[in-house]
């Protein structure tokens, strides 16, 4: 009983980690959360230790929140588009290769195989199986020979929603609190939303590394907390206060 409960465990733990380690859209939600969150703060920062006025403070902050979603957007989807392109044409080109050499890429498959531990008789009926099936011929050299498989494969447009949506919220955090209080006050509560809600998207993202939680949520708040640092300093330098 105990080892079966053991086994159990065991395959649901891996394979939770591995589903999630290999997760694109969360990868990319993470991505485009802490972007929004460290450019919105330092940018209303910036803003607000220039100028006493919440409207320029929140047009600031809804400019920099549009601007870098379409950006980060645009650029998730030129990403994830330029990855698929490659996928397919390398999967062309073992298509290809099949086509002309089958041998020399049945003695590939062997080989792979082989360096797997398998040997003899199971040997030469795994190699049977594989080559039996052009698709799944394909498929296996892709994923052994290349490291890739087409389950990884982002759709460009998903990617970029969830990029440039994540960012927008992101964003948002830091420059809500200025449509309810003056910058003055506003920069303390902007700060508090930011620092917390960094430490939490550090710490999330441990869910596709291994990673410390903690270590990678206080990474993630110094490094907020430095470009609003910088931001702030530079408008209280040069505003009109």
């Amino acid at each position: 009983m105990a080892v079966q409960a053991f086994r159990r465990d065991y395959t649901h733990h891996t394979e939770r980690i591995h589903a999630i380690a290999g997760g694109t859209s969360l990868r990319d939600a993470m991505f485009g959360l802490n972007d929004g969150l460290v450019a919105a703060f330092a940018v209303t920062s910036g803003v607000a230790g220039a100028f006493s006025s919440n409207s320029i403070v929140v047009m600031a902050g809804l400019a920099e929140m549009l601007g870098g979603a379409v950006s980060m957007g645009l650029a998730g989807y030129a990403s994830a588009r330029s990855h698929l392109e490659f996928y397919r044409s390398e999967e062309q080109r073992e298509r290809d290769e099949i086509r002309k050499w089958p041998e020399h890429e049945r003695d590939e498959i062997r080989s792979i195989y082989r360096d797997k531990g398998f040997t003899g008789a199971l040997l030469d009926q795994i190699v049977s199986h594989i080559t039996a099936d052009p698709a799944r011929w394909r498929g296996v050299m892709m994923r052994e020979e290349l490291g890739f498989g087409e389950e990884v494969m982002e759709p460009p447009l998903r990617s970029a929603l969830i990029v440039g949506g994540a960012y927008l919220v992101g964003a948002a955090v830091p420059m809500v609190p200025y449509l309810f209080v003056r910058p003055s006050a506003g920069i303390l509560l902007s700060a508090i939303a930011t620092i917390v809600a960094l430490f939490i998207v550090g710490a999330a993202k441990t869910l596709l590394t291994a990673r410390r939680w903690w270590r990678s949520g206080l990474e993630s708040m110094a490094i907020g907390i430095v470009a609003a640092a910088v931001t702030y300093s530079v408008g209280r330098s040069f505003g009109t206060r």
